[in-house]
């Protein structure tokens, strides 16, 4: 008499082995390779962020803000704060483009990953700022004030974002 299993026909005479578990090689093997896999994935899932990620952010926090100035035609301006490596956009004071006092502080600025900082920020007005406060103007007739940000990693690896002053068109350097 056959047997039938989900695989198919089973007969009397073939003696499938009992399950007796996995060898120590295999165990080894299944090991190894899982060690291999999160050695390749965990620098790109550790705890900060990467330089291309934080550009990409910080690109888009400047294309709004230049759409922005453009269409309601204000002037708005994003901050640096180069020592708690955070930024924000606030609509500027009328009266002295240079004058940052007036200028309304963030209700909720956005912080830079840990692990990755600003390294300096060059505008046309504060010149070279590598730590404090700085900021990037932009105009309501659609012109934005020259900057270059420069962001710097954990292994000193750095990206150079230059914005240009006609379009807000950013452009992206690494620099080793």
């Amino acid at each position: 008499m056959m047997r039938i299993s989900k695989t198919g026909l089973l007969s009397n005479s073939v003696q499938w082995p009992s399950p007796r578990g996995y060898s120590l090689v295999e165990l080894m093997i299944v090991i190894f390779v899982l060690g291999l896999v999160v050695a390749v994935a965990y620098p790109k899932i550790r705890t900060g962020g990467d330089l291309k990620s934080v550009s990409r952010q910080l690109i888009a926090t400047i294309q709004h803000a230049y759409s922005t100035a453009e269409s309601e035609k204000t002037a708005y301006r994003l901050h640096y704060d180069l020592t708690y490596g955070e930024y924000w956009v606030s609509e500027a004071p009328g009266v002295d483009e240079r004058d940052e006092s007036r200028d309304a502080e963030p209700e909720r600025p956005r912080r830079l990953p840990e692990g990755i900082k600003f390294q300096e920020i060059e505008t046309l007005h504060h010149g070279v700022t590598a730590t404090g406060r700085t900021f990037t103007h932009f105009y309501p007739i659609g012109r934005v004030e020259p900057t270059v940000i420069r962001l710097q990693d954990e292994e000193y690896e750095t990206l150079s974002l230059t914005i240009n002053p006609l379009t807000a068109r950013v452009t992206i350097d690494a620099l080793n």
